[in-house]
């Protein structure tokens, strides 16, 4: 029986913490801002393209925080994971699937590449960074979903006050998004 009203006060709890989708807007506002941040990246950045990827990058975090069942924060959210309640949502698995899903889109005034902080340390965070065809990692812009629970943060990555991010090059040649 105590267990049960264990389990039952941890699920009351759990639903409380329930990432409520339908507050993750896409807006006109947002879809313009990072539209405006992506062409500022190269004058070669194809305005609709950036349109098109902005879109995406804003909507496609709310369909993974759906298939993973997302509670806030997500740090606690990591927790569950860590303690098998939950499957998938740390930082790296939003990034796999970020990575995957823009990369199937086959933008080309994009590069797509692979962030990391602090790596190999406990507060260790991964995102993709997207950068204009061909341009150095450290001109780009973080496109980070975990932080906000699947509301994406975006910032250009010297822009980024929790952060200092560097590119881990064997994701990024995992990933395809740059060259073997």
């Amino acid at each position: 029986m105590k267990s049960f009203l264990a389990f039952s006060i941890l699920l009351f709890f759990l639903s409380g913490c329930s990432v409520k989708h339908d507050s993750l807007e896409v807006t006109p506002d947002k879809v313009q801002q990072l539209t405006t941040e992506l062409t500022k990246l190269s004058d070669t950045i194809d305005y609709q393209e950036a349109r098109l990827f902005a879109y995406e990058a804003l909507l496609y975090p709310q369909i993974l925080a759906e298939r993973y069942g997302l509670v806030s924060p997500p740090t606690f959210h990591n927790f569950l994971i860590n303690t098998g309640i939950k499957d998938r949502g740390l930082c790296y698995e939003w990034s796999e699937d970020m990575i995957t899903h823009l990369k199937n889109l086959k933008y080309q005034s994009f590069d797509l590449r692979w962030g990391v902080a602090n790596k190999g340390e406990f507060d260790e965070h991964n995102s993709v960074v997207v950068v204009a065809k061909g341009a150095p990692f450290r001109t780009g812009i973080l496109i980070d979903p975990w932080r906000k629970s699947g509301v994406l943060y975006w910032a250009k990555l010297g822009d980024d006050p929790e952060y200092k991010w560097v590119e881990n090059v064997e994701r990024s040649r995992y990933y395809g998004t740059i060259e073997r």
